[in-house]
């Protein structure tokens, strides 16, 4: 089970959404410390599934220039290209048991770095670099041969580090579901679940899916958990081709400045969908290389008030990208119980 895209409640403008969205607003001082507390102890952006075990690694990810569009008369990005890179780093912890139940963990780092064809642009909607760390915790405890409960929690500080990061930083995001194996090798398992998330104010609840496949031949993997797609052809043990497709996100909070004429911004999303090729070989041992190439599409940067409302929705155009990684994989489960 993995982290679904947010899409916001009554905004389909980006055609994202694919369900409704429960909104809970004005919650107490009480109730967010519940809800912080539960998410902390309970679970956390990469996920665990059951085919392809990246546990560790780093990767960087460069687009071609791209330029905002929607921008306002008196914005000064509207003549100016910008190029994003983005860079990624996660670290493993430890796995353990606590009876039945396994728990499973790592903590992502992201610099996302926006450079721009004139550095001396003066605008108060300027990104130029965005720092992200989530932890990530997942818990699975079997409930018979064939049925796992599975609990995810993603929480997240995110911010241009322009000033002090506190926990008005902080999002709260995680799923809680149940797991199906299928197959007599138990090669399929889907997965369903109710994925909440808050931040800056604002509780949005969504579903939740995920699909594991393996050909018994083990020449076939396939992975589908919103937001991301992975199909691999395993040409032989060290290499491998295949499908790759994800939607990217980060929100973050900007500490309420003003925008065009005077408007109060409090946090930002930048989001775009990648889609392409990639290819991974086996260097030594666990250690693979992965290359990826597509394009990033639908991409939007989108700012919002203090009570959640667009203050301003900039769509910008396609870029390619190239995504290189290093990273450690530590093989296969079939996890039958």
């Amino acid at each position: 089970m993995k982290t679904l895209i947010l899409v916001r409640s009554c905004n389909i403008s980006n055609n994202l959404q694919i369900a409704s969205h429960c909104r809970y607003k004005g919650m107490t001082k009480w109730s967010r410390l519940c809800l912080l507390v539960f998410f902390l102890v309970l679970f956390s952006n990469k996920g665990h599934g059951q085919i392809i075990q990246d546990v560790g690694g780093i990767a960087a990810t460069i687009h071609n220039k791209a330029s905002f569009k929607d921008l306002p008369s008196e914005s000064s990005l509207s003549e100016h290209k910008f190029q994003l890179n983005t860079y990624d780093a996660w670290l493993p912890v430890p796995p353990f048991k606590i009876g039945r139940t396994s728990i499973f963990s790592n903590l992502n780092y992201r610099l996302m770095d926006f450079k721009y064809e004139n550095n001396t642009i003066a605008d108060p909607n300027l990104m130029e670099r965005i720092h992200e760390i989530k932890s990530v915790i997942i818990i699975r405890r079997p409930i018979s041969g064939k049925w796992s409960i599975l609990g995810i929690a993603m929480p997240a500080l995110a911010a241009d580090l322009k000033k002090s990061v506190s926990f008005d930083d902080l999002i709260l995001d995680g799923i809680l579901g149940v797991s199906k194996k299928f197959g007599a090798e138990s090669n399929l398992e889907i997965g369903l679940g109710v994925h909440a998330m808050y931040s800056f104010g604002e509780t949005l609840i969504t579903p939740g899916i995920s699909i594991d496949y393996r050909s018994t031949n083990n020449k076939w993997l396939a992975q589908f958990y919103w937001p991301r797609l992975n199909v691999l052809y395993s040409v032989n043990p060290n290499t491998q081709i295949g499908l790759a497709g994800s939607i990217d996100w980060t929100r973050f909070n900007l500490k309420n400045y003003p925008g065009y004429k005077g408007q109060e911004v409090d946090y930002a999303q930048f989001s775009t969908i990648h889609g392409g090729l990639q290819l991974h070989q086996r260097l030594v041992g666990g250690i693979w290389l992965q290359v990826q190439g597509g394009m990033g599409l639908l991409n939007r940067y989108e700012l919002f008030d203090t009570r959640q409302k667009t203050v301003n929705d900039f769509s910008i155009s396609n870029m390619a990208y190239g995504k290189a990684a290093l990273s450690y994989r530590v093989g296969r489960r079939t996890n039958k119980h």
